[in-house]
């Protein structure tokens, strides 16, 4: 054995625990996620994607949001938060877990002020 043999070792461990932490992350995380592509106005999904685009837009007189579009694979779907101008850990490239119901908005499909989960950059997204 080589004199550091056993950092070696600890190191090892210590990746193959990360990597097994975020594969349990990554389970519980995605369960029930489906494609963007397959979401439909009035249902209540969750999704995964990537932040493709950001605007803080009006939303009426007083009200300011702030809006997302969020992509996978199969498609994208605008984010919208209202009253908000901006959300630590969420900018151009953030990679998130969206849940709520489907509205539209603007002729578009949206979520207004769902829940979500910021994923580590470590996590491949599912679709």
């Amino acid at each position: 054995m080589g004199l550091f043999s056993r950092d070696k070792q600890a190191e090892a461990k210590a990746a193959a625990d990360a990597a097994a932490a975020f594969e349990e992350f990554a389970r519980l995380a995605f369960a029930g996620v489906i494609p963007i592509g397959d979401v439909t106005w009035r249902s209540h999904v969750k999704v995964a994607g990537r932040v493709k685009a950001m605007r803080v837009q009006p939303w009426s007189e007083k009200i300011q949001s702030l809006e997302l579009t969020l992509v996978d694979g199969t498609g994208g779907l605008t984010v919208v938060f209202l009253g908000r101008r901006h959300i630590g850990g969420i900018g151009l490239g953030a990679r998130l877990v969206v849940e709520g119901t489907v509205s539209e908005i603007r002729s578009q499909l949206a979520l207004l002020n769902p829940a979500y989960l910021l994923v580590p950059p470590e996590v491949p997204l599912p679709y």
